[in-house]
């Protein structure tokens, strides 16, 4: 694996092995975050089979890499479940994603990265309020 770049950035996304390093460093701050990491400690994540998942999903995004399949919004209805997480984890999320790329990359495909997460972010708020919704509870009786 490719180690993350030392001083400011100086080039872009470029491979799979950027996506990973990409990765590994936003997990890095995730993980001891005081929003974020007790979202993951209540969740017990296996790192080992997650970062991978997360790769391919990243690379998919990114370059149209075949390799992960799955619902990426549908996937965290567990966490929803166990856990919860609304607008400041959100937020939190793409702050740290953000400043993740804009530590290890410069140009436009790091640019679509964040607009990817975005998207992602948009995706999973939305499931988040549905399943925070207090009428869902009269909706799922009757």
């Amino acid at each position: 694996m490719r180690a993350a770049p030392e001083g400011p950035p100086t080039r872009d996304l470029e491979d799979l092995e950027d996506v990973e390093v990409l990765v590994r460093r936003f997990y890095q701050s995730v993980i001891p975050d005081p929003t974020l990491g007790p979202v993951f400690a209540g969740m017990d994540v296996d790192w080992g089979v997650h970062i991978p998942k997360l790769v391919d999903f990243w690379a998919l995004r990114r370059f149209d890499r075949p390799g992960y399949q799955g619902n990426a919004a549908g996937a965290h209805q567990p966490v929803l479940e166990r856990v919860g997480f609304g607008e400041v984890e959100m937020a939190r999320w793409l702050e740290l994603w953000f400043e993740t790329i804009d530590e290890l990359f410069v140009g436009p495909v790091a640019e679509l990265a964040k607009e990817r997460a975005f998207m992602a972010a948009q995706a999973i708020g939305a499931l988040a309020r549905r399943h925070n919704d207090p009428t869902r509870r009269y909706l799922e009786i009757g």
